[in-house]
């Protein structure tokens, strides 16, 4: 007897009698067309043993790479596709190692570098601080320059810078003379250097060449040297002294101190002028007549000497 006889399946089925086919023991199923519908008891065996059996037959499971020794059902697979697809949606808020979530920084705060360091700053005199205030009232435009004390011995000290001169009191012109090329000065020495403008240059410019004065060109005032050919330190270094090279009149022209001094009996005569009004206001005043150091320029500055040349 072999194995295919034993399955019901594969057996001949009974001789049919008049209501169906005739075997031991049957069973109904409820719901049928009439009462009692037998169904033979070979039929259910079989039934139940096709239940039992896989859905693919062993040739379509080998050949089918989804039916692997080790694969998972097709609802396992879903579940876990599923489930990865979970877990891969989780991991998006995490970035990878080394990279961080683009955030919008914070405005940086940025701080200017301070100054270099030029010297101790020193507290401004009473002399001083009186000084400013009477310049001020000479409706002279001017900045207050911070102490100073630099290596070599050159000091800024109770200085200003000098930039405009109000003449409206001394001349029939311009309103205001510009100062040029002029650094930081001592408050007593622009106090002189404003009067002197005012009231001995503009006048004499206006009286003399017939224009009023509209600028004068200076070739600067604080520079931290010795006298030229000397040891000494020059007032230069103290910010105690100016060097005044031209003079700038309302119609254009511009007299030199080096092409006028020796050039027209107009320009001549007004230098020489300027220059005796300089000696009643300043310490000293050295021209071209002094050295060959001095040919282009006026110097006028607060120290004791009391030279005029």
């Amino acid at each position: 007897m072999t194995a295919a006889s034993l399955n019901p399946c594969n057996s001949t089925p009974p001789p049919a009698g008049p209501h169906g086919p005739v075997a031991q023991g049957t069973e109904h199923i409820p719901g049928a067309d009439d009462m009692h519908n037998p169904v033979p008891a070979y039929v259910k065996a079989c039934l139940d043993d096709r239940a039992r059996q896989p859905r693919y037959s062993a040739n379509v499971r080998d050949g089918d790479p989804r039916f692997t020794r080790n694969s998972l059902s097709p609802e396992l697979q879903r579940m876990a596709l599923i489930a990865a697809l979970a877990t891969m949606l989780a991991g998006c808020s995490v970035l990878p190692e080394g990279r961080a979530v683009a955030t919008i920084p914070a405005p940086a705060t940025y701080r200017l570098p301070p100054p270099p360091a030029m010297g101790p700053a020193i507290t401004r005199s009473p002399e001083t601080r009186q000084c400013i205030s009477q310049l001020s009232q000479q409706r002279v435009s001017f900045t207050p320059v911070p102490d100073q004390m630099f290596d070599g011995g050159c000091t800024q000290l109770g200085s200003v810078r000098l930039t405009a001169i109000n003449l409206s009191e001394a001349t029939r012109g311009g309103d205001m003379l510009a100062i040029s090329n002029i650094g930081p000065v001592k408050c007593e020495l622009a106090q002189r250097f404003a009067g002197w403008a005012q009231f001995g240059v503009a006048r004499a410019a206006e009286q003399m060449l017939g224009s009023p004065l509209v600028r004068i060109e200076t070739m600067g005032s604080y520079s931290c040297r010795t006298i030229a050919g000397s040891a000494r330190m020059s007032q230069h270094a103290h910010a105690n002294a100016i060097d005044i090279a031209a003079f700038v009149l309302a119609d254009g022209r511009r007299i030199t101190v080096k092409q006028g001094w020796n050039g027209s009996a107009q320009e001549r005569a007004f230098l020489r002028t300027v220059h005796a009004s300089a000696c009643k206001r300043f310490g000293t005043v050295l021209g071209p007549e002094y050295n060959s150091a001095h040919h282009d320029h006026l110097h006028v500055d607060m120290s004791s000497q009391g030279t005029c040349r």
